[in-house]
Formats: structure tokens, sequence, C-alpha cells
């Protein structure tokens, strides 16, 4: 006996309210990027790769900003961690 078909389940946005593989024409596709990252990441993969550059480029400033002093003036850097 042949399986009965089932339906297809749609992802909505709940930002614009279009199904996720429509935000990006919908008016709002700035304001939806963030959910889709989230919930639909195998819909918009450049959207991913653009937001893991947005956070290595971050983090890359931050440990730029970043300096490591030196512990009695013997040279040696600090860890900070306590044993």
């Amino acid at each position: 006996m042949a399986e009965k078909p089932q339906p297809v389940r749609v992802l909505y946005c709940p930002v614009c309210s279009l199904p996720a593989e429509y935000c990006e024409f919908g008016p709002d596709f700035e304001k939806c990027k963030p959910w889709l990252i989230q919930n639909a990441p195998d819909l918009y993969p450049d959207l991913l790769k653009e937001a893991n550059a947005k956070e290595a480029g971050e983090v890359s400033n931050q440990l730029q900003s970043t300096s490591i002093s030196s512990a009695a003036g013997d040279g040696a850097a600090s860890s900070g961690s306590v044993e």
C-alpha cells in the first residue's frame, strides 16, 4: 500500500509574516535577518556567513584593543588565574 502524502509545513517569519523563503522580497528584510539566521540558516547561507564574518571582526577588534601587562615589571605576563 502506498504511503499517504503528508502536508508541507511552512515556516513563517514572525517579523514580516511571510514564508521564510520570501522574506528577502518583503519590506522588512533587514529586520528579518536576525530571526532568519537563528531559525532558518539553511535558507539563507550567505546571511550566516555574513554574521560569522561580522562576529569574527568584532572579536578581532576586541583582541587588538586588549593589552597584556607585565606583573611587577619582571617581564612575565599575568594570566589572571589564581592557583
